[in-house]
């Protein structure tokens, strides 16, 4: 009867968890996804990508899951030459790999909501664990009165991490690539 009880319980916690999950999708409108990398040592070179999707699951401020996709091509540094280099295969190889993937694993609540987002981040063919910092901005409504959500995440990854562009290049470009992306979502 005792164990009845319990699955019963349990039961219950389950779907009254999955009935306050919040699905969002990412309103690219009003979203940015940006990176900045060192140049020849001295300086910063700062792009962002035009097209990305991506869905969270949050709930009291806190994600349980979050998905999203970047389009390599739609990478825009501000030099068409250069843009058109970072496609080639030394670099994102666009042709092969068109998209970075990202999956968040688990959550490191700090309070308040913020916290660290743990993940996998995939680069061409290469998938590796990140780790970026989490504010959650606010909650309202749009114009067309749907609630929105907006947060930010931070972070840094390494070049070499990812085998992405060739060792000539460490003298012009530095290792660390810092992201910061910036996020209004709607709910679904």
């Amino acid at each position: 009867m005792k164990k009845q009880i319990l699955t019963s319980v349990a039961a219950l916690g389950l779907l009254f968890g999955v009935a306050n999950a919040t699905v969002y999708s990412v309103d690219t409108a009003h979203s940015s996804t940006t990176f900045k990398i060192k140049h020849l040592q001295v300086s910063n070179v700062t792009g962002s990508f035009g097209k990305f999707a991506g869905e969270v699951d949050i709930t009291n401020k806190i994600p349980s899951s979050l998905t999203a996709t970047i389009d390599v091509n739609s990478i825009n540094t501000n030099n068409d030459g250069r843009d058109a280099h970072l496609q080639k295969a030394d670099f994102f190889d666009s042709a092969k790999f068109p998209q970075i993937k990202f999956t968040m694993k688990s959550f490191e609540n700090e309070g308040d909501g913020e916290g660290k987002i743990k993940g996998d981040l995939t680069i061409r063919d290469v998938t590796r664990p990140v780790e970026l910092d989490y504010e959650f901005s606010g909650i309202g409504k749009n114009k067309k009165g749907v609630e929105i959500i907006g947060f930010s995440l931070e972070g840094e990854i390494k070049r070499s991490d990812f085998n992405f562009a060739p060792e000539s290049s460490t003298v012009a470009l530095g290792d660390k690539i810092k992201i910061n992306i910036d996020i209004e979502a709607v709910k679904k």
